[in-house]
């Protein structure tokens, strides 16, 4: 039950209704005997400012952010950590002493997941990846911060990809390039590529059944990962398997980056294993 004494988390995007966030957090803090209470805020960047008032003036831990919100969101924080500032992307914000101070869990949390499932190097790595956005900001910043080889980038606003590119080559390290978005200029890039990750969204809800690759780019020696986790498997990790590619989906990452974010609202040890035990109930449910 909320109480006035309920400690309250919310998620703040649009759209949320593929989310499995907030079933992951309470269900986390039941097992910990922890007042909290996690809900999805749905709202775009016009009401954004909006709502971190309204949050500002109530019994706030912190809360999430994911797309379109991830960038933007940055304009109404106290204070940035080091890395999200490297970064230029925030996904989860803590408030403390009535400061709202925002973190990044997305890259560190896409890395645990990708290694926890595969033996890849990622200093001898080439990764191709769909989207320049905020979960893209998170991913690409922290393969470079990590030593990758080669990152190449595609957005289909230019800017923004092109924008992500500078920032990376300019404060982590010189190994990103922007590749021209369309199916005319993406495929020679691909094949340099090992590792083919769809940080664009398209898939996921309301974008069932699309794919933002040709399914015979792809090569049975690629691995291909999409950050998005609900659909379990969208077209581009179906079609991946069916050219016989190695895949992973979002689950992961959504474990780990949603557990460095739950410790860093609680102070509590980061829950994986409970997190993954949630998760793993509400996936098998879903394939029912």
């Amino acid at each position: 039950m909320v109480t006035v004494d309920t400690k309250l988390v919310g998620l703040l995007g649009d759209p949320l209704k593929q989310t499995f966030s907030p079933q992951m957090h309470n269900e986390t803090f039941a097992k910990l005997n922890l007042d909290y209470f996690y809900f999805p805020i749905e709202v775009g960047n016009d009401k954004l400012e909006a709502v971190v008032t309204g949050i500002r003036n109530m019994n706030f831990a912190g809360f999430n952010v994911t797309k379109p919100n991830k960038i933007e969101i940055m304009k109404y924080l106290d204070e940035i950590d080091e890395l999200a500032e490297k970064i230029g992307s925030v996904n989860t914000v803590t408030i403390k002493d009535g400061k709202l101070k925002g973190y990044n869990t997305d890259g560190e949390g896409f890395v645990r997941a990708l290694l926890s499932k595969t033996d890849i190097d990622i200093s001898k790595s080439t990764f191709f990846i769909f989207g320049a956005g905020g979960a893209s900001r998170a991913v690409s910043s922290t393969l470079a911060f990590k030593g990758v080889k080669k990152l190449y980038i595609t957005d289909k606003f230019s800017e923004a990809s092109e924008s992500l590119v500078h920032d990376i080559n300019t404060k982590i390290a010189n190994c990103a390039e922007v590749v021209a978005f369309g199916q005319h200029a993406c495929p020679a890039y691909i094949a340099k590529s090992n590792v083919v990750v769809n940080a664009s969204g398209v898939g996921m809800y309301p974008y069932f059944g699309k794919s933002p690759i040709d399914k015979e780019l792809l090569r049975s020696d690629q691995f291909v990962m999409d950050l998005t986790y609900n659909p379990a498997k969208t077209q581009i990790l179906i079609d991946a398997e069916e050219k016989g590619c190695k895949t992973l989906n979002g689950i992961g990452m959504v474990i780990n980056q949603g557990a460095q974010a739950f410790s860093l609202w609680t102070g509590v040890e980061e829950p994986v294993a409970m997190m993954t035990e949630t998760i793993s109930a509400i996936v098998a449910k879903l394939q029912k």
